[in-house]
């Protein structure tokens, strides 16, 4: 794929439903056989709450998505300060990021995870940090492929079952 018309922008709250879609479509792609049907289900089914949701909490973080001829092809969110895991010491997170299931592999998630951490540093922000699904293989090999160092692991909830997920953090000092 010709990345040359690749556009990466500051998302506005009109991307919302498409951002939204592709974030549903992600997650029943990367996490079938790992998270519960009936949640992916659930996600499908209600694409209108996630839009309502994304819209509600829009101002919470940053979004970015990457665009050919206005297609929206990925996103990411990231905050400038540790807004959710307090458990980790950061001074900044990388919330999301996602590629559509047809473009995974091509680059575009790379170059939106450079885009952020150059926000990171241009921001001042030493230590950035992560959490992943486990069992998510795929994105586990792109984070460590980037740099991160595995710092912990954790139960979460979700839909009533239980996962684990793990904790990298990067150096930005060295970058």
């Amino acid at each position: 794929m010709n990345l040359d018309k690749l556009i990466i922008r500051d998302a506005t709250i009109k991307d919302i439903p498409e951002v939204a879609k592709l974030h549903v479509d992600s997650w029943n792609k990367t996490y079938n056989g790992i998270i519960a049907q009936d949640h992916l289900d659930n996600m499908r089914n209600n694409i209108d709450k996630k839009i309502k949701r994304m819209e509600d909490e829009f101002n919470l973080r940053k979004m970015i998505v990457a665009t050919i001829d206005d297609e929206i092809l990925a996103f990411s969110e990231y905050t400038l300060v540790n807004q959710f895991s307090k458990d980790l010491d950061i001074d900044c997170e990388l919330c999301g990021l996602y590629v559509k299931n047809q473009y995974v592999g091509t680059g575009i998630g790379s170059k939106l995870f450079n885009y952020v951490v150059h926000e990171f540093i241009q921001n001042g922000n030493s230590k950035m940090g992560l959490w992943c699904v486990k069992e998510n293989t795929n994105a586990i090999n792109f984070y460590k492929s980037k740099g991160g160092i595995k710092v912990a692991e954790k139960k979460f909830e979700l839909a009533g079952k239980e996962y684990n997920e793990v904790a990298f953090i990067y150096d930005l000092t060295d970058k």
